[in-house]
């Protein structure tokens, strides 16, 4: 039995440092190639320059700089609304709703319709 311990516990001592040296060779690879990818990643600002420059050679000559541009005057904005009553338009949905359900056959409550919301569009 003390055979066994021992070359069990001689495989423990080889194997850990391997193992460790396993680790941090691939913990170190993943580490590089992060470091690359940020990297290319910070060098992909720097394209849109070099393929402005190649393409500027191909031109024969700039054109001239026109005379500039007159700053249009901004329209004033148009003046916000003013809050209505609505009560005329919740009436007419509302006799529009009842009139509707009068002709499918839906019983209309003698209390009258509750509009919680109505929702404009344009």
């Amino acid at each position: 039995m003390g055979l066994l311990a021992a070359a069990a516990t001689d495989e423990v001592v080889t194997t850990m440092p391997e193992a460790l040296v396993n680790t941090a060779l691939g913990m170190g690879t993943v580490f590089l190639v992060l470091i690359l990818i940020s990297f290319i990643i910070y060098l992909m600002k720097f394209i849109p320059d070099l393929l402005d420059r190649s393409s500027g050679k191909k031109e024969a000559a700039p054109a001239p700089k026109s005379a500039p541009r007159p700053v249009p005057v901004p329209k004033p904005a148009p003046a916000a609304p003013t809050q209505t009553d609505d009560t005329q338009l919740v009436a007419v949905i509302t006799a529009a709703i009842s009139a509707a359900m009068e002709q499918e056959g839906t019983p209309v409550p003698a209390d009258g319709l509750v509009i919680r919301s109505i929702k404009k569009r344009y």
